[in-house]
């Protein structure tokens, strides 16, 4: 025991030495203070709350330039509580006028003790998608601890003030699909239910590591909790901390493979969550009951990890087993009455609470499907891309084509350059000119569906002309991608057999996309790359390197998660 107390000592000399820095802090947050600039003078509101989200934002990689972008804080005031200073991001889908339809919002709803910006890599992704918007719940993040009322942080007051904002940036008519981390989950089906604050508005739920309930134990566990009081709890806090990311801080949240990345970006989203905030929330917190999950009328995907301590797995399958009840009372009832909604499940191994920036690239590529398919065909990058597609000759971008980079060194230590296609007559970029100045390459393989703008006789001899035909916009199918490296591994082999130790050349138009694609899918089956370093060495030597987002999630699904069992979408 006096080990115990004597190994506490240092933590709580360091809780007072840090309770400063925090008390400076939060003076800028207390209702009706004001700071004072060097010079003397009072800084005004608004640059008050800058400064608030700049310390947040130097200090951490938690805030991308993204996110800092199209960030802002805003006064919100519901029926029941007014909060000054509620930090919001929200982005406009800048192609959204082109397609000829309303796009949803998605709205992204952080978890108990998090921030919006954890959702950073889905903001990145999905900004090209649709409209995004994601919230700093009060005193989260950015946001500004006010008011201090403990009923302002319960479950109904942070669900009012989410539809209030919500509202704020829908235009008439449009609708919204909620998505939801942990806590964020409950908020959520909560808004979603029949008879909550955006039932009519909801076109779909999308709840990532949701609990269903909570045990006795671990209500005994929260009631514990709010008796000690903030120092008290700070001090536990600082306990589960030590050993820094290698801490049971960070090991309950992130996976047993979390790389270093990881466990530092969780570490540190622990320490910026404000102890007085998250004892309101716990307070008031409740979850959807069974009636409420069962009353969702939209599509609902419940999308787990495999590793979640926090929210296990368990707790996930519990509410699509109410789920799957609904659905089949609703087909043993009247044969007029409506199909029930989608309910979707699906798990992704190796992973932990932290699984939207653990397994980022998963979550994208899962959440995606499930929206393109169950809410919207037209959230669909691939259906986007399509609908936008232009002659790829017109002057602009013929104009595009001429600016990028012909033929890239060698990517890495694979047999491979990528290059641009080319044109017959083109001063720099002909077939003629290309045998001149690549002797190296000696073989050119054409992913392009159309026929070449140049002809492939005016190679010469020394360079061999292989056409593989695919279909852009669409990530290259699993057959497709053995078939191109059945092909390659013939070429090799015959090089191998002549002493040829020449490279070869792939293209599809611009050569960024699906001859990244392909270029990487074997760097990994053939070379003993991973996902994220055949990426890496592709963009390396063809900036920016694979531009589409969706390919990207496909390479990290296909390769990157074994055992990953996708859910059925038809």
């Amino acid at each position: 025991m006096a080990i115990t107390i004597c190994g506490a000592v240092p933590l709580i000399i360091a809780y007072f030495r840090s309770s400063k820095t925090t008390k400076a802090n939060q003076f800028d947050e207390s209702e009706g203070s004001s700071r004072e600039s060097m010079n003397g003078e009072k800084q005004p509101e608004s640059e008050r709350r800058t400064s608030v989200i700049s310390s947040l934002s130097d200090n951490a990689a938690s805030n991308t330039s993204l996110v800092r972008k199209h960030t802002f804080t805003i006064p919100v005031t519901t029926d029941t509580f007014s909060y000054s200073s509620v930090r919001v991001f929200h982005r406009q889908h800048p192609k959204a006028p082109k397609l000829g339809r309303s796009l949803p919002l998605l709205v992204f709803l952080h978890g108990l003790g998090g921030q919006l910006s954890q959702f950073q890599h889905l903001l990145e992704y999905f900004v090209h998608i649709s409209h995004t918007l994601a919230i700093d719940l009060p005193g989260c993040g950015g946001s500004k601890f006010a008011p201090h009322d403990w009923q302002a942080y319960t479950t109904e007051s942070l669900c009012k003030l989410i539809s209030v904002i919500v509202r704020q940036h829908v235009q008439e008519g449009q609708k919204v699909v909620l998505i939801g981390h942990s806590y964020g989950s409950a908020l959520a089906a909560t808004l979603a239910t029949k008879g909550g604050f955006l039932y009519e508005e909801c076109a779909g739920v999308v709840a990532i590591c949701p609990k269903a309930e909570l045990a006795d134990q671990e209500n005994k566990k929260l009631a514990t909790a709010l008796k000690l009081g903030n120092f008290g709890f700070d001090i536990l806090r600082m306990i589960d901390r030590w050993g820094g990311i290698e801490s049971k801080s960070v090991s309950r949240f992130v996976g047993a493979q979390a790389p270093v990345s990881v466990k530092q970006m969780q570490l540190l989203f622990n320490k910026q969550s404000r102890t007085p905030v998250w004892r309101r929330m716990v307070k008031g917190m409740t979850f959807p009951t069974l009636e409420q999950w069962t009353a969702i009328t939209c599509p609902v995907y419940l999308l787990g990890a495999a590793e979640d301590m926090v929210c296990p797995v368990s707790e996930l399958d519990k509410i699509h087993d109410w789920l799957m009840h609904r659905r089949d009372n609703k087909h043993e009832g009247a044969s007029g009455q409506a199909e029930s909604p989608a309910v979707k499940r699906c798990v992704i191994p190796n992973a932990g609470h932290s699984v939207i920036y653990e397994s980022h690239h998963i979550v994208n590529g899962l959440v995606n499907d499930f929206l393109s398919h169950h809410v919207d065909e037209a959230l669909s990058l691939v259906w986007q891309l399509s609908f936008l597609k232009e002659d790829k000759w017109l002057l602009k971008n013929l104009e595009k084509w001429s600016r990028i980079q012909a033929v890239s060194p060698r990517i890495g230590r694979s047999p491979f350059r990528a290059m641009k296609t080319l044109r017959q007559n083109d001063e720099q970029h002909s077939p003629k000119f290309f045998s001149a100045k690549y002797p190296d390459i000696a073989h050119v393989v054409d992913i392009s569906h159309e026929q070449p703008p140049y002809d492939p006789e005016t190679f010469g001899p020394n360079v061999q002309y292989h056409k593989f035909a695919t279909v852009s916009k669409i990530p290259p199918t699993p057959d497709e991608v053995s078939r191109f490296i059945a092909l390659v591994d013939k070429l090799r082999a015959e090089m191998f057999a002549l002493g040829d130790n020449r490279l070869i050349a792939c293209h599809c138009h611009y050569g960024f996309n699906r001859t990244g694609f392909f270029l990487v899918s074997y760097m990994i089956e053939r070379l003993g790359y991973d996902v994220a370093q055949a990426i890496t060495e592709f963009k390396k030597a063809r900036p920016p390197g694979i531009r589409h987002p969706h390919f990207i999630t496909e390479l990290f699904e296909r390769y990157d998660c074994p055992g990953l069992r996708r859910p059925s979408f038809s």
